[in-house]
């Protein structure tokens, strides 16, 4: 088995790389992880649709970010993120009920929060005839109205609690920073807009293509202050691209 505890003798530290899309939520979640465990990795860019066949070929998955350990693949965000979990410091909580808490607030975020707004988005870019990106996208994702539709109203329903959550409390578990609040603040970049410049590094296009109309709601407000609030204070400075 691959070691990350290069304290222990006989162990080392492996070579991480990760296939990484700057702007995507996903990417920069498990950059935030390996950063906030102040684990050395290069990041290698993906290009949608330039390098569909190499991301396939190289790791077996289709979708960024993947995360590569001395060559081997170690998985998408979801597995990464818990495979960097034996190296400190801890970002899940020791105790059981917390740390439940904390997966469902990930799994709230990575498989149901921004794939809804990912939705919606493919709708926006394919009325503005963004193309082939739309369509694109729209066959990997699998939009239709219909999709998008469901994901509008999973939104409306969500959000509001969402945003009254982050008003009650600076953290999402507990008393201090855990994975949910760095995953739930790097996934509201495809619901609020991708955070401005003095914190992410984004050319004006492609900032553009991020957030849903619904977020601008004032009602909502609260989320933005909160993501921002988290990244001046736990992610360690001004993301920049590869």
């Amino acid at each position: 088995m691959i070691q990350l505890d290069d304290g222990a003798k006989g162990s080392r530290m492996p070579t991480l790389e990760m296939f990484d899309l700057h702007a995507s939520p996903w990417s920069e979640r498990l950059r935030w992880v390996l950063e906030s465990k102040r684990l050395p990795y290069t990041r290698r860019a993906y290009q949608p649709m330039a390098d569909e066949e190499t991301l396939r070929q190289t790791t077996g998955l289709s979708t960024v970010p993947v995360l590569l350990a001395d060559g081997d693949v170690v998985g998408d965000s979801n597995a990464a993120a818990d495979w960097l979990e034996q190296s400190a410091p801890a970002l899940l909580p020791a105790d059981p009920r917390s740390r439940a808490q904390v997966r469902a607030w990930e799994i709230a975020a990575t498989e149901t929060m921004a794939p809804a707004a990912r939705l919606i988005a493919i709708g926006r870019w394919k009325a503005r005839d963004l193309q082939p990106l739309a369509d694109m996208f729209a066959a990997k994702y699998g939009w239709s109205p219909d999709a998008e539709a469901r994901a509008d109203r999973l939104l409306r329903a969500f959000l509001p609690d969402l945003a009254r959550a982050v008003e009650a409390s600076p953290y999402l578990v507990g008393d201090g920073f855990t994975r949910a609040d760095l995953t739930v603040a790097s996934m509201l970049g495809g619901v609020i807009g991708i955070p401005d410049d003095d914190l992410f590094v984004l050319e004006p296009g492609f900032r553009a293509l991020f957030g849903v109309e619904l977020a601008k709601d004032p009602a909502l407000a609260a989320l933005g202050r909160w993501r921002d609030a988290i990244y001046r204070r736990h992610r360690g400075g001004r993301v920049t691209p590869a």
